[in-house]
């Protein structure tokens, strides 16, 4: 305590500063864009700046992570989004039938995404196919529905935030895990290359095992590759977010 704190009267010595839950700060996105979701009012430039980079990180979610045939469905979505970053003020029960729409697509767009990577002629293995084979399948399938499970996430954020700034706040992570689930199951996940290496490190873990409880070694195939697989995704995340804090940067005149 300083010499002016002993000074003050009682009861008004100098004390810790509390940060009240609204103004706390998450760490989901760089810390100019989540300020701005906390101070900007609701239909200030501020929030009409906040909704136009978040339609903009959503569109490059929904372009990156689904087939040109769903994407159309989603329009309504951007154009009501557009038409906020531009001036408008769309009716509170127009937005709402729209997040509502939107949210319901989630099915039928994670159909439509792994039936056109399940058509697509470069997903048919060139070779022998693996003892993961079938296990990769599943694992791409779900990993393309987790892609579009956060695209439709980032957009209802988005359109939540045409009333409530602070709603805007997930979009970016939305964005960077739809990418980086994206980029894993079109990649990795379906690499026989990748899978033959996780089997060589089960193999050679479990030959120089010793213990009894060691786990038989088509469960220790499946985890390392699991293992390989999360980090892959681990190293398409932070380069997406990079990307993301990035542009974000720019956007808000920020950019070192």
């Amino acid at each position: 305590m300083s010499d002016r704190d002993h000074k003050r009267p009682p009861g008004e010595q100098r004390r810790l500063q509390v940060v009240l839950p609204e103004h706390e700060l998450t760490g989901h996105a760089p810390l100019v864009y989540e300020r701005l979701t906390k101070v900007g009012r609701p239909g200030s430039p501020e929030h009409r700046g906040l909704l136009a980079i978040a339609r903009t990180l959503g569109g490059q979610a929904a372009a990156r992570c689904l087939p040109p045939s769903a994407r159309a469905s989603l329009a309504p979505a951007f154009v009501a989004l557009e038409e906020f970053v531009r001036g408008g003020h769309p009716r509170s029960q127009s937005v709402r039938d729209v997040r509502a729409n939107t949210f319901a697509l989630l099915p039928s767009l994670e159909a439509q995404t792994q039936n056109a990577v399940a058509r697509a002629a470069q997903v048919a293995p060139s070779g022998p196919t693996t003892a993961l084979h079938e296990h990769a399948q599943h694992t791409l399938g779900r990993f393309l529905g987790l892609s579009v499970h956060h695209t439709v996430a980032a957009l209802c954020h988005a359109l939540d935030a045409l009333e409530n700034p602070e709603a805007a706040l997930p979009v970016p992570s939305d964005t960077c895990g739809a990418l980086a689930y994206s980029r894993t199951a079109l990649g990795s996940a379906r690499n026989p290359e990748f899978q033959a290496a996780a089997l060589e490190q089960a193999r050679f873990e479990r030959e120089r095992s010793s213990s009894q409880q060691a786990p038989p070694e088509s469960a220790l195939q499946v985890q390392i590759f699991h293992e390989y697989l999360g980090a892959r995704w681990r190293a398409h995340a932070d380069q997406e977010r990079r990307l993301s804090d990035e542009f974000i940067a720019w956007a808000l005149g920020s950019a070192g």
